[in-house]
């Protein structure tokens, strides 16, 4: 399709025409779920954002003027969805990743048992108890994300000093797990 009949098809468009969408899903819809098919290895995400995109241009088709390459439109479209997807999946994996501390503490059986809220208390509990270096550095580093040395380096202490703590805090943790554990 030529740039003059993408431009007829886009006034046609900004008008209501379904036929003028039609045409356009048409024609760029397989090329669009087949750029996000490669680049999220998901043939059901790649179709349901093909859809979405083509869902946002009728939604938006009034004020979709001056476009000078539709193609080059809808692949800025298609890549910044498929950025969306992949920074949506990094934020779940790094909620993930937080998740497991916790439950790297706990057992299969007794993760079943105790409610995640009250778990969460009973460890903030446990870590609001420990002296305040002990708790600022284990905040830093299971809270935040931080490596021993970024956490030295914010602190001013040796990384030595960090890993003690984090060590410390991890065994105090434990041992109270294990306590809990007793009573199921």
């Amino acid at each position: 399709m030529d740039r003059q009949a993408d431009e007829l098809i886009l006034e046609s468009l900004r008008q209501g025409s379904y036929d003028a969408f039609d045409a356009l899903y048409m024609r760029y819809a397989p090329h669009v779920e087949a750029f996000a098919f490669c680049m999220l290895k998901n043939r059901s995400e790649a179709e349901d954002l093909a859809h979405d995109i083509f869902l946002k241009i009728w939604e938006t088709r009034e004020s979709i003027v001056h476009i000078r390459s539709f193609r080059s439109y809808l692949f800025r479209m298609t890549k910044n969805a498929v950025f969306d997807i992949f920074e949506h999946k990094s934020v779940q994996t790094r909620y993930r990743q937080r998740l497991l501390h916790v439950e790297e503490l706990l057992t299969d059986d007794l993760s079943a048992k105790v409610a995640t809220e009250d778990l969460m208390m009973i460890i903030n509990m446990a870590v609001e108890q420990m002296p305040r270096q002990r708790q600022q550095i284990f905040r830093l580093s299971r809270y935040e994300g931080l490596s021993h040395q970024e956490i030295a380096q914010q602190l001013g202490i040796s990384p030595k000093t960090v890993e003690y703590h984090i060590g410390r805090a991890l065994a105090e943790l434990k041992k109270i797990i294990g306590l809990i554990a007793f009573f199921f």
